[in-house]
C-alpha cells in the first residue's frame, strides 16, 4: 500500500462514478459534485444496516462496496450491541464533502434508530439537527476560491441515545437528543478575506434582505 497506488484506485473508481474507497477501517470520499440517487436509496441503507448491524457477525470476507453507511452502520452497532459510546470524524479539503457526508449519515443514523418503536421521535431530533444547519452556515460559512459554501470553523454534533436492547432480535434504540459545539471560527474574516472571496453569509444576507425583514 503506498500513495501512488491509492491515488490510482480513488482515480478509477470516481471515473466509474463509484466515489467511496476502503482502507482498512477509513472511508476515503471524492466528491462526484452530483448527487446519485440510488447511491442513497432506502435500498441501500437497509442493505447496508442488515449486513453491518442485524446479520449478527461482521466480516471483511465479500464485504458489501465501501459506502459511508457502512461507517453509520458499524457505529450503531457498536453503540447497540457493545454499549460502546461511538465517534465518526469526517475530516478533509475545503469543498470535498464533509459538510454533506455529515447529513448523509445522520439520515442514515435517523433511519437505523427508526427500525425501534421510537422511530419517528429519532428522525424529529436529526431532523431540528439538519434544520440549524443553515443558520450556523450564516455565520460560519463563506465563499472561498475553492467554495462557495465554505465552513470556516469546526463543528462538533453529539447525538444522544437511549438504549435499551435485551436482544439482537429486539433492537431498541432511539435518539433521545443532540448537542452541538462550533470551535475555531475564522474572525479575521470578518474584517478581511482575499480577492474573490467573501465573508460570511450572513452579512449579506441581511444587506439582501426586504426592508421590512431589517
Amino acid at each position: 500500500l503506498h500513495e501512488a497506488a491509492i491515488l490510482y484506485n480513488l482515480k478509477d473508481r470516481h471515473v466509474r462514478c463509484l466515489p467511496y474507497t476502503r482502507t482498512g477501517d477509513i472511508c476515503i470520499a471524492v466528491n462526484p459534485y452530483m448527487w446519485m440517487d440510488d447511491l442513497y436509496s432506502e435500498d441501500t441503507r437497509e442493505r447496508y444496516a442488515k449486513h453491518y448491524v442485524y446479520s449478527g457477525q461482521v466480516s471483511n470476507i465479500d464485504p458489501l462496496a465501501p459506502h459511508v453507511y457502512e461507517t453509520s452502520s458499524l457505529s450503531f452497532r457498536g453503540l447497540v450491541f457493545d454499549n460502546t459510546n461511538q465517534s465518526i470524524l469526517v475530516s478533509g479539503e475545503s469543498g470535498a464533502g464533509k459538510t454533506e457526508t455529515v447529513k448523509i449519515l445522520m439520515r442514515h443514523l435517523a433511519s437505523l434508530s427508526g427500525l425501534s418503536d421510537k422511530g419517528n421521535e429519532s428522525a424529529m431530533v436529526v431532523k431540528k439537527v439538519l434544520d440549524s444547519n443553515p443558520l450556523l452556515e450564516a455565520f460560519g460559512n463563506a465563499k472561498t476560491m475553492r467554495n462557495d459554501n465554505s465552513s470556516r470553523f469546526g463543528k462538533y454534533i453529539q447525538l444522544q441515545f437511549s438504549n435499551t436492547t435485551t436482544s439482537p432480535l429486539q433492537v431498541n434504540c432511539s435518539l433521545a437528543g443532540s448537542m452541538c459545539e462550533t470551535y475555531l471560527l475564522e474572525k479575521s474574516r470578518v474584517v478581511g478575506h482575499t480577492n474573490g472571496e467573501r465573508s460570511y453569509h450572513i452579512f449579506y444576507q441581511l444587506l439582501g434582505a426586504p426592508d421590512d425583514y431589517k
